[in-house]
């Protein structure tokens, strides 16, 4: 017979994972991207539970002479920013635009 507290160690055990796992589906990603004014280039950026990066990822477009539209954001869970994300691409992709990570660089401090 298991004892009631190992028993109770062992719910645990397998409860643990199921909670780590929606608290990362629950983690917030901020995702960015300006389209160039005279080039045909979508630059984009993404962090994952961080503060708000839009000032730092315009900044970065302006500090290399990149004259860009307006900045858009959107901040959402895991699956919605996978989904937004992949739709997003999928048209940049199927136009005529140059896609352009900028991630590691949005990421400092300007």
């Amino acid at each position: 017979m298991i004892r009631p507290f190992i028993r109770l160690i062992l719910i645990a055990a397998l409860i643990a994972p199921n909670l780590a796992i929606a608290d990362i589906a629950q983690t917030p990603v901020q995702f960015c991207w300006a389209t160039g004014k005279f080039d045909h280039t979508i630059y984009f950026a993404e962090v994952g539970n961080r503060e708000d990066r839009q000032a730092s990822f315009d900044t970065l477009l302006e500090i290399s002479g990149i004259d860009h539209h307006a900045v858009k954001c959107t901040t959402s869970d895991i699956e919605t920013h996978r989904l937004t994300r992949a739709q997003l691409m999928k048209g940049w992709l199927e136009s005529e635009f140059e896609i352009v990570n900028t991630t590691f660089l949005s990421d400092l401090d300007y």
